[in-house]
């Protein structure tokens, strides 16, 4: 049974009667305060956290940092309901706008609470990425990061299900990240001129793997 934390502080605005949050094999509890979200992720496992983004004792940033800090809460994803079209913040897994949309926030709870490689950490992040598919070779850029996967912007047109070797350049690394991905989504809500693809690691090795963890771990910290 996967456990779901609703914290909402004022008027409700998830369409809860069209959503798949009350299905039988989920749980849901409520919070309307930051601290008694925090004391509820205490004294239970929280598969997925979906919070307002006006919350009467703490800033977003900080509570989400607050969240975060504790090992034991690396696998909550996060949805935050905005009311405006926002960059997702640190620790943040997924930005919902208000008005909520049932399609949209339904794919969203779905996507965390179902697929593995969303529960990695992930790091908003720029960093240089060189792809290589059927033997060509393509430039891009990282839009976020995890151990787990990477969504990458790029001039270079694939399509879903493509596998992608993947040279990946950490900051203050020389010895390239490698890994073997397979495109399983096109990121059509990232808002830019290039192509947005999320892309998951079907092989890499566990050396590279912490590689990645460390590397967001420290920019979290910093």
């Amino acid at each position: 049974m996967k456990k779901i934390l609703i914290l909402e502080c004022g008027i409700p605005v998830i369409p809860f009667e069209e959503t798949l949050l009350l299905r039988k094999e989920n749980e849901v509890l409520r919070a309307s305060s930051g601290n008694e979200a925090l004391n509820i992720v205490d004294n239970h496992k929280i598969d997925l956290l979906i919070m307002d983004d006006k919350l009467p004792d703490f800033g977003i940033d900080e509570f989400v940092s607050t969240i975060r800090k504790s090992p034991k809460n690396k696998d909550i994803s996060i949805i935050l309901l905005s009311a405006s079209n926002i960059e997702t913040p640190k620790g943040v897994n997924s930005v919902q706008t208000k008005p909520i949309v049932s399609a949209s926030f339904n794919e969203a709870c779905k996507k965390l609470l179902q697929v593995e490689s969303r529960k990695d950490m992930r790091l908003l992040v720029y960093v240089q990425v060189q792809g290589f598919i059927h033997s060509n070779f393509f430039l891009c850029n990282s839009r976020n990061l995890s151990a787990s996967g990477i969504l990458i912007l790029t001039t270079k047109i694939l399509k879903k299900g493509d596998n992608v070797l993947l040279h990946i350049t950490l900051p203050r690394e020389k010895e390239k990240v490698k890994a073997f991905a397979k495109v399983v989504r096109e990121a059509k809500e990232i808002s830019t001129q290039l192509n947005a693809y999320g892309l998951q690691f079907i092989e890499i090795s566990e050396k590279d793997r912490e590689r990645i963890r460390k590397f967001i771990q420290e920019e979290h910290h910093q």
